[in-house]
């Protein structure tokens, strides 16, 4: 008998499954990055079955998808309010002691991220995580409808997911409106971590290359993250029913540091998009 085909985003899966089941402990333990860790491996995992849904049985992957995305949504209420805390410790380490507004808005994203706690660690010692996890470790592998398909399919479909960054980039540098070009970087940022997930499961199997195409998705995502983080944040300015001096020097320097990401964006674009860089996927 000959032996089974080899299949890198199987071997990828099995350590991503059994990383999701690690960081879940940690997060009941409130370990410092816990949290984000365990929303990253969450978003790898839905991510990679939506790259290669064609070749996947609907039937089964479908609820696992649908799953994932409340597992990662149940954490981002966490992961967003530990975001803007950090954003805000690090401006008022800058800017000295900050009087009331600042102080009220430290209260609220301390509240946000308890009250996402709240509903977050009953549902990782409940039922419906159990059988998400019990469901993901019950497959010896990926789930394939017909079996591991070629390198060559494997890489097809993370050429989708490029061309849908390359597009989502493209649309986003014809628009005028502020506003609505952060909309689209931020779906562009998406796309890239979706490729950038893609990709980390051909590494085994193609090195260089696809280190490549990792290193230049993870700065797409990084430049874009500080741009999205800083929209985020004005936006929870904005939402305070009051605004006194401090508060709109903190939207000030919200409002200079996305100019500033949107500004850093165009050489980490050229850089990324390059043939060495894409090239190897056909």
């Amino acid at each position: 008998m000959s032996p089974p085909p080899h299949d890198p985003v199987g071997e990828w899966w099995r350590v991503q499954v059994a990383a999701l089941h690690r960081w879940g402990r940690l997060v009941l333990r409130d370990e410092e990055d816990s949290v984000h860790q365990m929303r990253v491996t969450a978003r790898r995992l839905r991510s990679v079955l939506a790259t290669y849904r064609p070749l996947l049985e609907s039937e089964g992957t479908e609820p696992v998808r649908h799953e994932l995305k409340w597992l990662a949504e149940l954490l981002g209420e966490v992961r967003d309010a530990e975001v803007l805390r950090g954003r805000l410790r690090r401006w008022t380490a800058e800017h000295g002691p900050a009087p009331s507004g600042i102080d009220a808005l430290r209260a609220v994203l301390v509240k946000r991220r308890a009250d996402g706690r709240d509903r977050l660690l009953p549902e990782l010692e409940g039922e419906r995580y159990r059988a998400l996890v019990a469901g993901l470790a019950a497959s010896d592998g990926f789930p394939w409808s017909a079996g591991p398909p070629s390198d060559k399919t494997l890489r097809k479909h993370v050429r989708r997911d490029w061309r849908g960054l390359v597009a989502a980039i493209d649309k986003a540098a014809a628009t005028k409106n502020t506003a609505r070009r952060r909309e689209q970087l931020h779906e562009a940022r998406k796309r890239a971590k979706r490729t950038r997930y893609s990709a980390e499961a051909l590494r085994d199997a193609h090195g260089k290359d696809a280190e490549r195409l990792i290193r230049a998705t993870r700065s797409i995502q990084s430049t874009l993250g500080d741009l999205n983080d800083a929209v985020v944040m004005i936006g929870t300015i904005q939402e305070r029913p009051q605004h006194d001096e401090a508060l709109r020097r903190l939207m000030t320097a919200e409002e200079a540091a996305a100019r500033a990401a949107e500004e850093r964006f165009p050489p980490v674009w050229k850089k990324a998009n390059r043939p060495k860089v894409f090239g190897w996927l056909g």
